[in-house]
């Protein structure tokens, strides 16, 4: 059997998310009681979404159609509050 994709959790406290995903798929980020929105850049393109979220659970977020080794930039918090995951994305053909 071999191994091809490692797929790990990454984060701590006030976020947790995936270190990869799927273009065109979702992913899911969980975010701590103090905050209610999750930003996302894409690194290639420099735009930054804002999706709502619910405090102490989090949020499903669509990852859109991205291009294969993009990383997208998952932000919560403001300031010295804020919190980072880089997530990279994977095509989702072989």
């Amino acid at each position: 059997m071999t191994l091809t994709r490692l797929y790990l959790t990454q984060g701590g406290a006030g976020i947790r998310g995936p270190g990869v995903a799927t273009s065109g798929g979702s992913m899911t980020v969980e975010i701590g009681p103090n905050d209610n929105s999750i930003e996302v850049t894409n690194s290639s393109t420099g735009v930054t979404v804002s999706h709502d979220a619910v405090p102490g659970k989090g949020a499903t977020i669509p990852v859109g159609n991205v291009p294969g080794g993009t990383t997208l930039i998952v932000t919560v918090g403001k300031g010295m509050r804020t919190r980072i995951i880089f997530v990279e994305v994977t095509s989702s053909s072989p």
